[in-house]
């Protein structure tokens, strides 16, 4: 079963503690599918049965995208399971439905469309298609039986029943600078509230090529589910680009490129009451 992440006191000051776990163990693609591809870009990603899942997909010179989705061990950071090369858009984020044992990829490719893979052998079941507007993350509350998504072009938030019908939407939106680049992730949710990732980065490719860091950071929007109220942002202190979030053994646990933007790395954070 997936671990209850537990509510958040969003009323109160909260403590935030990120820890660089490890940079994963990341075998070369040709080994592990026999295909010809290299999967070095992190996207979705979720935990489940106490296994961190995350969708690499190959770079932009490789069309259409393939993507290949990678079981960890978060203890040790050892490959334990993989899937087979498949097409899945962008793969941006995934969630696991403990009731269905399954895990649900949003393709974020201009649709609103979603993998289902059976969570053991990570073999596609099918593909469905949502109402809404592109949609960029998906989350799965196995307490009130809900999915919660949002999508990055209309800053809309969707909330589904578990087969996937619209119950509600309203508006969510980016808080955008003036520098730099900025987009949804992944999101998770308690059944009270939805958190959606927000990056702001400072990566930026300029004519000469080259890569300039500056100030970059990633947080928490958090709605209510039940009334759309904004409820506030929890920031994370992760200096990266932070793709998804799961939640395990009383800590949320953040997937991110590494900084090579080959493989990944993984953070746990630990928020409290201050």
């Amino acid at each position: 079963m997936a671990e209850k992440i537990p509510y958040l006191n969003m009323g109160a000051e909260l403590k935030v503690n990120a820890v660089h776990r490890s940079e994963f163990d990341m075998p070369s693609p040709m080994s592990i599918t026999g295909g010809s591809y290299r999967y070095q870009h992190a996207q979705g990603g979720c935990v489940a049965k106490g296994y961190v899942y995350t969708c690499m997909i190959t770079d932009g010179s490789v069309q259409p995208s393939r993507c290949c989705i990678f079981r960890h061990d978060p203890a040790s950071g050892k490959l334990v399971g993989h899937s087979e090369e498949m097409e899945l858009g962008h793969a941006n984020d995934c969630a696991y439905n403990p009731d269905e044992n399954t895990i649900v990829i949003s393709l974020c490719d201009g649709t609103t469309r979603m993998a289902i893979l059976d969570a053991d052998t990570l073999a596609l079941l099918k593909i469905v298609e949502l109402e809404g507007h592109v949609l960029c993350n998906i989350a799965y509350d196995p307490g009130k039986k809900i999915y919660a998504a949002s999508a990055v072009q209309n800053e809309m938030i969707y909330i589904y029943d578990r087969d996937f019908k619209l119950i509600r939407k309203f508006p969510g939106f980016m808080s955008r600078e003036e520098s730099g680049e900025y987009s949804m992730q992944g999101a998770i949710t308690d059944g009270v509230y939805f958190y959606v990732l927000e990056w702001h980065g400072g990566h930026r490719w300029p004519k000469e090529n080259i890569t300039i860091e500056s100030e970059v950071h990633t947080h928490f929007l958090v709605w209510e589910i039940e009334t759309g109220k904004f409820a506030g942002t929890v920031e994370l202190g992760i200096r990266r680009e932070v793709e998804y979030a799961g939640y395990l053994d009383g800590k949320f646990w953040m997937g991110a490129n590494n900084i090579r933007w080959n493989g990944m790395e993984l953070y746990e954070v630990e928020i409290t009451e201050a």
